[in-house]
């Protein structure tokens, strides 16, 4: 299992991180939330299903885990698209700034949606988990995870229309 592991964590880490992220609320406990989940499948023998729902859902329980056992005392400001831009380095000054001022204004939409909606949001369209996968890692039906991915997409329509 090391191997796939190692495999896994590759292939989805930012994923991971970011559903962990938008769960805690703090970069430092969704990091540790990772490492704790993969802590824990390290000593575990392999899932019979899907490798990838289950490092997931393994993730996704551990940041819970964290979120409940440490209260926050600042309001939740997560940064789910670290790590998905291009290279901005090589890009033109300008294009860089609107760039950042795009991903500010999305990052403030996405805040503000519902917490599962927001769930919905990181497995699916940031992750790329299938509908399937991200029912198995939040442990709900794949058609309730499409229907809170389609909401939270039209509610992000609605309230980026104008902003961006």
């Amino acid at each position: 299992m090391p191997e796939l592991l190692r495999v896994l964590y590759l292939n989805h880490r930012q994923g991971l991180f970011s559903l962990a992220l938008s769960i805690t609320g703090s970069r430092q406990q969704a990091e540790d939330a990772v490492h704790e989940a993969f802590a824990k499948m390290a000593g575990r023998k392999p899932p019979e299903g899907d490798p990838v729902s289950y490092v997931f859902k393994v993730v996704r329980n551990a940041a819970i885990d964290m979120q409940r056992s440490r209260r926050r005392d600042q309001q939740v400001s997560i940064s789910l698209f670290n790590g998905y831009s291009p290279q901005l380095k090589e890009m033109d000054p300008q294009f860089h700034l609107l760039t950042k001022e795009r991903d500010q204004i999305l990052r403030k939409a996405i805040e503000n949606l519902r917490e599962d909606e927001r769930e919905a949001i990181v497995l699916k369209g940031l992750a790329g988990l299938t509908f399937e996968q991200a029912g198995e890692a939040a442990g709900i039906p794949a058609k309730t995870v499409a229907t809170r991915y389609r909401r939270a997409l039209q509610k992000l329509e609605t309230c980026l229309r104008d902003q961006i």
